[in-house]
């Protein structure tokens, strides 16, 4: 099973407290986010792994000498070319007629879930192009219920009724070739078209979905997965 991971992002929003790119942040004790992503890849059954990075990204790889190097391979770009551009040139280097894609930002922690869950998915509707995981989203602010201008109560961060992009696909190399731009972001062109040509699949994440936008998320983040390693830990000791 081969996967794309796009690690490609400026990380804008996160500086200058951050000032490289948001794959190099440490989520973990001496491990980067994507080292964090590659792991959880390889142990989920995705074996052949595509970094589609921009260059200034991979050269500070290659100077950080992070071992994860020889375990995969990376498409480069040379410009900018958007999510959308980048998976369509990093599908060069796929060999399998479906393939396993996310951003290097938006974490799963599932009991149940792995990426071999979405591939079946998509293999078990032929006729689809893509297949996208959802998942829950709480609204990031409190909200204030009101009757006839009267304060009834507080709901802190609710839970949304609408179900989210968790950053998570799987596609076929002919979806890509047909509905991907070479340049540009995909969530809001290739899907829309996939969308109304009912080409589309979904499935809900049984899971935990955590994204990495903003220093705030990513201390968020940390604090989480340090919660599930002592959890992990304790659930070792015991068995």
């Amino acid at each position: 099973m081969e996967g794309i991971i796009l690690c490609g992002g400026t990380a804008k929003r996160m500086k200058p407290y951050l000032p490289f790119n948001k794959a190099l942040a440490e989520i973990k004790r001496g491990v980067t986010l994507i080292e964090h992503q590659l792991d959880w890849l390889i142990n989920s059954g995705i074996s052949s792994i595509i970094l589609a990075v921009d260059r200034e990204t991979y050269e500070a790889f290659k100077v950080t000498r992070f071992p994860f190097l020889d375990r995969v391979r990376c498409s480069v770009e040379e410009e900018k070319l958007g999510t959308g551009g980048a998976v369509f040139q990093a599908i060069e280097l796929v060999e399998s007629h479906l393939f396993y894609v996310m951003n290097v930002d938006d974490i799963l922690i599932s009991e149940i879930f792995t990426p071999i869950n979405l591939l079946k998915t998509l293999q078990e509707n032929q006729e689809a192009s893509g297949s996208m995981l959802l998942a829950k989203a709480r609204f990031p602010f409190g909200i204030v219920e009101t009757s006839s201008n009267w304060v009834k109560g507080f709901r802190q961060k609710p839970w949304l009724d609408h179900k989210i992009s968790s950053g998570h696909y799987a596609f076929t190399k002919e979806g890509i070739r047909k509905y991907f731009p070479v340049r540009g972001d995909f969530e809001n062109t290739a899907l829309q078209r996939m969308a109304q040509d009912s080409s589309l699949y979904c499935k809900e994440l049984d899971g935990e979905w955590i994204t990495v936008n903003n220093i705030k998320q990513l201390e968020a983040v940390r604090q989480r997965l340090m919660k599930q390693s002592i959890i992990e830990t304790k659930t070792i000791r015991v068995s």
